[in-house]
């Protein structure tokens, strides 16, 4: 395991796991996040990269759950730079890509373990003026989508890990162009870029504090900002889920 793979400290996989089973808002504004995914799929097996306590088990039952190393809360033990060529329906990856020191590795890797027509689904904190408001006050991580520049490799910080939460927001927004001609050089192209939660998100409290609002509350304010014009949320929210799709053929 390189330091660049390491994202976490496993330790505090026991304290999330507590947390996530004892809060029902939690759970609703993640299940809502999980499915809006699990509808971007396409047919065929889903591999999930960086699963973490394995909260996609909850709503995606058929999803494959990996992490960088074996834990009781994932089936196999899987890098994100080398994803096993399975012929994957999907691979899917939640809040991993801003961890990656080398994301065009990832999708180098993803690529290659994909069939003709297979699917990378991401979800992933959006960089937006107002994403990086927030993350900026209220998240140790930080979110500088200014530093998202080529050739797309970024140093570990002093403890050998890496976060920038303003990736994705930069590689599909302002570099989307270039970043759209380097992807075709692996088969991928954007299908979806689109920006979702505003208030929902922060009010279950994340995984270290108590949540704001109750979770019958929180699934009518997610009903809510579903609405919203995406024009005001790439301005404003705090996620955005991506879609890639592999070419029909490997020379495409």
């Amino acid at each position: 395991m390189s330091e660049a793979e390491q994202t976490y400290d496993l330790a505090h996989l026991g304290g999330s796991a507590v947390k996530w089973r004892d809060s029902a808002a939690l759970r609703a504004v993640y299940g809502d996040i999980l499915r809006g995914m699990q509808a971007a799929c396409g047919p065929g097996p889903t591999l999930e990269i960086g699963s973490g306590i394995g909260v996609a088990r909850e709503v995606c039952p058929d999803w494959v759950l990996s992490d960088v190393v074996a834990t009781p809360h994932v089936s196999r033990a899987v890098s994100a730079y080398e994803i096993p060529a399975e012929a994957w329906g999907n691979i899917v990856a939640f809040d991993v890509l801003h961890h990656l020191r080398e994301p065009l590795r990832f999708f180098a890797s993803a690529a290659d373990a994909l069939r003709p027509g297979g699917r990378i689904v991401l979800t992933e904190p959006a960089g937006t003026p107002g994403g990086c408001l927030f993350y900026r006050l209220f998240h140790p991580e930080p979110c500088l989508p200014a530093e998202i520049i080529p050739p797309y490799s970024f140093a570990a910080d002093e403890d050998g890990l890496f976060a920038n939460m303003g990736m994705a927001h930069a590689l599909f927004g302002r570099e989307r162009i270039r970043f759209a001609r380097i992807l075709q050089d692996f088969g991928l192209r954007v299908v979806t870029v689109r920006y979702r939660d505003l208030l929902a998100y922060p009010a279950t409290g994340g995984f270290s504090r108590p949540a704001l609002l109750p979770a019958p509350v929180l699934r009518g304010m997610l009903t809510l900002e579903s609405a919203l014009p995406q024009a005001m949320l790439r301005l404003l929210a705090l996620r955005m889920l991506v879609v890639l799709e592999r070419a029909p053929t490997k020379s495409a």
